[in-house]
């Protein structure tokens, strides 16, 4: 019985931070399409869409979703002309998966399976996002009860970052550490 306390010990750890690692990935790659599709829309119609509704920080999923897709979240009619963000051809840039949504199917996920996500954009056109296109803003993740925010040494907006999209969410939620960014 001690022998097999002992193995439990040792791999129940290792388990649970291959699946921490496996969905920080799984995250990096997600925040790396939306970028990707953000891209794309920008290169469509000259700017990025205010997937914020252009109050900056936080990921609406329906603005997401009508401006990436052309489509309402919910399938249930069409999208109204603010959740398509200025996609009036109604384009798809993006295909939201399954595993990006949550158990509802009403949010926007990322691997972890935090529907609080956010997003800043070059709303000005000089390729960096900086302090001129938005203010750093806390998000909180299912196992956290605090927002955390993202520290100056990973996103400090007065130096910025040479990058048109970036993303970030909580992860696991539990300390400022488990932050996953797009750009790192």
């Amino acid at each position: 019985m001690a022998v097999i306390a002992l193995l439990a010990g040792i791999l129940i750890p290792t388990t649970t931070s291959a699946r921490n690692a496996a969905r920080r990935a799984k995250t990096k790659v997600q925040f790396s399409q939306w970028t990707i599709a953000m891209d794309l829309f920008r290169h469509e119609y000259g700017y990025y869409p205010a997937i914020d509704g252009a109050n900056g920080g936080k990921v609406i999923p329906e603005i997401f979703t009508g401006a990436l897709t052309g489509q309402a979240l919910t399938g249930a009619g069409p999208p109204t002309d603010r959740q398509l963000a200025g996609n009036f051809r109604r384009l798809r840039f993006y295909h939201i998966g399954e595993g990006e949504l949550n158990d509802g199917h009403t949010d926007l996920a990322d691997g972890f399976g935090n529907t609080d996500i956010a997003v800043l954009y070059d709303k000005n056109g000089d390729g960096v996002v900086d302090s001129a296109d938005g203010v750093v803003t806390g998000v909180h993740g299912l196992e956290g009860v605090s927002d955390w925010t993202p520290a100056s040494r990973d996103l400090d907006l007065a130096v910025g970052i040479r990058a048109g999209v970036i993303f970030y969410s909580a992860g696991n939620g539990r300390t400022p550490s488990d932050l996953v960014f797009s750009w790192k």
